[in-house]
């Protein structure tokens, strides 16, 4: 009987503990209402917010990506159309690249027309603007995956220029941004074939012997291997 009378005791102590800590949840509750709804807005504005600009961002991806097809469709167009009508049509599709960089900004898109725009002025004979059109992709984006081979381009237009320098400086770039990228031995190996241009042998050896201290055997590098040996065998390398 004793045990039985002491039952309700105990029960009544853990409902006294729960209420105690109902009460204290209220009690806080009741006291940081404010701060707990500000929260609560913060965090739905948010949500809201992350959905805007994601169906923001998906849209802007979509025109952009569409105007881009639009003037590589055109571009094609431009190759095969008659003399008498690429002027007109290569002024419209530059207009259009222009509206692309402007609106889209560092975009893919905007990157791709970028590439449009060297080749069109490439076949406008316009090689110092389109080796400018190749430099503003590194500029606009270094981390693209088009950064590269834009540099190594504008290496390419420099040096149908005469400006040998440039050329160098493009592809110095290049290596020293990019060491991994592909055709990275390609790159080195023209700076030293730039160098020997300018009979200037020395660098030229030395961009050689710095692609042959990779180890790699790919043809680049046993490229720089034969040149390094024929400017020792010539008494140039130093």
């Amino acid at each position: 009987m004793s045990n039985k009378a002491k039952a309700p005791a105990v029960s009544n102590a853990k409902a006294d503990e729960k209420m105690k800590i109902s009460d204290h949840i209220n009690l806080f509750l009741r006291k940081n209402r404010v701060a707990i709804l500000v929260v609560i807005a913060v965090i739905i504005l948010a949500v809201i917010g992350l959905g805007v600009w994601s169906a923001v961002h998906e849209r802007s991806v979509a025109l952009s990506t569409s105007a881009l097809e639009s003037v590589e469709a055109d571009y094609d167009a431009y190759l095969g159309a008659a003399e008498a009508d690429k002027a007109a049509k290569g002024d419209a599709i530059l207009a259009a690249i222009d509206g692309i960089q402007k609106r889209y900004g560092k975009t893919y898109a905007s990157l791709r027309s970028a590439v449009v725009k060297a080749k069109l002025l490439y076949e406008r004979k316009d090689i110092a603007g389109a080796e400018a059109a190749y430099q503003s992709i590194a500029n606009a984006d270094p981390s693209s995956h088009l950064a590269p081979t834009a540099l190594v381009n504008a290496a390419a237009m420099a040096e149908e220029r005469g400006d040998l320098d440039a050329a160098i400086a493009h592809l110095e770039a290049a290596d020293q941004k990019y060491p991994d990228a592909p055709g990275a031995s390609r790159v080195i190996f023209s700076i030293g074939r730039l160098y020997e241009s300018q009979k200037q042998y020395a660098k030229a050896t030395e961009a050689y012997a710095r692609l042959v201290a990779k180890g790699a055997d790919d043809d680049w590098t046993k490229l720089c291997r034969d040149r390094i040996i024929f400017l020792a065998a010539q008494g140039l390398s130093q």
